[in-house]
């Protein structure tokens, strides 16, 4: 499907464009569907698979947390075999939030790879139309006051349930869940902390679906993709988390999408 020049295109613009509140499925999305020509049944598979890259990356970045979540693992499986209460807030708050994710995300990935009658145009003013939203939910959550620090219940439904609609080309993962966080009251560091580490079990869960459903052929440039994606992601992670929390991306959103609703009309 790719050759090794899109391979590296498309691996570093997911590397890059993950940390950021700017959809990087959008991004690589709009890559491949208006430099390589891909179509959007084409196109919408990859992009999921090369999160794989920037999974990878995350949890070498977060590796002392994910260390202290997998030891508390079997503490919480006692709790709940023994109907006792579980203290463990940020595991309660991935294990509901990643249900909720698939429930909601598996079904939108289907519909969006059943468009294979949309042109590059269509799908790319679509996905202009969610960077919009994305931007506009980023302004919404701006400027929120800051009170929380740990996860809810209800705060693993809203972002399970926000996460979910991040299948969608175009909707920004991390945009819309730390969005979702920022709008529970949780301040920045803490909102995308739990954003990256809410990604780990969605991303694999992601791409054993759409192994299983026979949605993507893996090659050795599909493989060459995630590796790229990995390397820039490990190289920029820091650097651009620290961007994130700082710099407003929803009017940069709302450009982007706008240009990509432009296109249609072009």
């Amino acid at each position: 499907m790719l050759t090794f020049y899109e391979a590296a295109i498309i691996g570093a613009v997911q590397g890059i464009a993950e940390w950021l509140p700017i959809s990087s499925e959008g991004m690589t999305t709009l890559v491949m569907i208006n430099v390589f020509d891909k179509t959007l049944s084409e196109a919408l598979p990859m992009s999921i698979w090369l999160h794989t890259g920037t999974l990878l990356s995350a949890v070498i970045y977060f590796r002392e947390d994910i260390k202290e979540i997998l030891d508390n693992i079997p503490q919480y499986i006692r709790n709940l075999l023994s109907r006792r209460e579980n203290t463990h807030a940020v595991i309660n708050f991935l294990t509901v939030s990643t249900l909720i994710t698939g429930i909601i995300g598996l079904p939108l990935i289907l519909f969006a790879a059943s468009l294979t009658e949309f042109s590059g145009k269509v799908a790319t003013a679509l996905i202009g139309v969610l960077l919009i939203f994305t931007g506009m939910l980023q302004k919404a959550a701006s400027g929120r006051e800051i009170r929380k620090s740990v996860p809810s219940f209800t705060d693993s439904l809203v972002t399970g349930i926000a996460q979910g609609f991040a299948a969608l080309p175009g909707v920004s993962r991390s945009g819309i869940t730390v969005s979702s966080l920022l709008l529970r009251n949780f301040n920045a560091s803490e909102a995308i902390k739990l954003s990256f580490l809410m990604s780990i079990p969605a991303v694999l869960a992601a791409d054993i679906g759409i192994a299983a459903m026979g949605m993507l052929t893996l090659d050795m440039n599909a493989i060459l993709a995630t590796f790229f994606a990995f390397v820039f992601g490990l190289f920029t992670i820091d650097a651009f988390i620290r961007i994130a929390q700082r710099f407003d991306f929803a009017k940069f959103c709302i450009g982007i999408g706008v240009l990509s609703m432009a296109a249609y009309f072009i």
